[in-house]
């Protein structure tokens, strides 16, 4: 099992290195005055611009530098829509809190239009990554992206449905409307399902990467893939255990960015 773990040591701490601190860096920014925030996003569309030349110039690259070009520009790409979120530039419909007590098809429907831009954002990226990657030798872009995506759908599924932790404290306050769309509760019944997702997902990945007779490519590509799957599973169980998951970024934390009881 543990056979293929040199050649794989450098793209998991790539992988690792670069979402801790690209998460930190993010959060960073959004601690900042919010009349900052129009430069943030400016520069957030100049590296998005520059992610996705760097993905179509790297598309055909299947060498050894090949999968960490990918992960990197889906990374930096995924990074645009995380600041326009977490700036409140690329959010929804509505900055009004749900009303107490809205329950049922209204609830959904309320807290899709408060998040609407921003899926719409995602799915658009998306697709151009899509679009750059399709029928080319290195598609380690477009693999990140999908496990990027699919893993945060999953978390916007879970805090909705209800989890112990809300991550309250990584919330910008300019956001807490969006504190009434959540539940606080222990546990859904959607969460041990999409926790298996994710292991299953893992482990999928690291058979992959240790596959007998894989390239120095694939064993890059697949353990970075692996990688992210893995911290998904450690972050989905951030969302019900007794465990804060921002002592990880004290470093980025000027100041607690809410009050006590939250969500995003």
């Amino acid at each position: 099992m543990l056979d293929f773990l040199p050649a794989a040591m450098l793209p998991i701490l790539f992988t690792v290195f670069v979402w801790w601190f690209g998460t930190g860096v993010v959060y960073l920014l959004n601690q900042l005055r919010p009349e900052t925030f129009g430069w943030s996003m400016m520069g957030a569309s100049a590296v998005l611009g520059g992610a996705f030349l760097g993905l179509l110039l790297t598309v055909r690259d299947i060498g050894p530098g090949g999968p960490y070009h990918g992960f990197l520009c889906a990374v930096l790409i995924w990074a645009w829509a995380e600041m326009g979120f977490l700036t409140g530039r690329v959010m929804g419909l509505s900055v009004q809190p749900l009303p107490q007590g809205t329950v049922g098809w209204p609830r959904l429907r309320a807290a899709v239009a408060a998040i609407l831009h921003h899926e719409i954002a995602l799915l658009v990226l998306g697709a151009g990554v899509l679009a750059v990657c399709w029928n080319q030798p290195n598609q380690s872009g477009l693999w990140t992206w999908a496990v990027l995506y699919f893993a945060r759908l999953s978390t916007k599924l879970n805090l909705y449905f209800g989890v112990l932790n809300l991550g309250e404290a990584m919330m910008p306050a300019h956001l807490s409307h969006l504190r009434s769309f959540f539940r606080q509760r222990r546990m859904n019944a959607f969460f041990p399902f999409s926790l298996a997702l994710c292991i299953a997902l893992s482990w999928w990945l690291i058979d992959a990467a240790r596959a007998p007779g894989a390239s120095a490519f694939e064993v890059a590509e697949k353990s970075m893939l692996a990688t992210l799957a893995v911290l998904a599973v450690i972050e989905h169980l951030f969302l019900v255990l007794p465990i804060r998951s921002e002592a990880l970024w004290t470093w980025s934390r000027k100041t607690t960015m809410t009050g006590p009881m939250e969500a995003p």
